[in-house]
């Protein structure tokens, strides 16, 4: 939930007015990173190990999420799942951890749960008229502040260095942003 996607989503939940529960790799870093996703609107911010369902159960978090999203697969995406609440969708986007998730036969048939994939560039192309007024939509929230995404901007001709040494820290927590001077050309 600390991926750009996560911070935009725990957003917009919380404009809509939807209670989160960002899930987090534990860099150690959750003293640093729970607080900021608090901070986004996040109602709880789990880290990624254990029982996730006995973690919300703990904190007194009764109801179960109704819509579950997914980036890095294997084990993540079967604690995720367990989660939800019976035929909610988990929507899977990615597999950044490089395995894909294997669900016990009960996940399937007590809980009939539902598994989708979402891939970003057939959606768009397959969306072509709603994609101006989406970014437009999107472009309001950030002008009016209520939209934030944390990134750090380098001048591509004279940081790249800085930038690649950025980019390569772990644990980074912001995307990075190359920025190129004007170079006259017209569009």
């Amino acid at each position: 939930a600390n991926s750009t996607v996560g911070q935009v989503v725990i957003q917009l939940c919380h404009l809509l007015k939807l209670r989160s529960v960002a899930v987090v790799r534990d860099l150690g870093s959750m003293d640093k990173v729970g607080p900021w996703l608090k901070t986004l609107g996040a109602s709880e911010v789990l880290a990624d190990t254990g029982s996730l369902k006995k973690e919300l159960e703990k904190n007194k978090y009764f109801a179960k999420p109704k819509l579950g999203l997914d980036c890095v697969g294997g084990q993540s995406a079967v604690r995720l799942a367990d989660t939800l609440d019976d035929s909610a969708p988990l929507v899977i986007y990615g597999c950044m951890s490089g395995r894909a998730p294997s669900w016990p036969w009960s996940q399937w048939v007590f809980k009939q749960m539902q598994v989708r994939g979402f891939n970003l560039r057939k959606w768009m192309k397959s969306n072509k008229k709603k994609i101006p007024a989406m970014m437009e939509s999107i472009a309001k929230l950030v002008n009016a502040d209520k939209l934030r995404v944390t990134h750090t901007e380098y001048e591509l001709g004279t940081e790249f260095d800085e930038a690649l040494d950025h980019a390569m820290e772990e644990g980074r927590s912001t995307k990075i942003l190359l920025k190129v001077k004007d170079i006259g050309v017209t569009y």
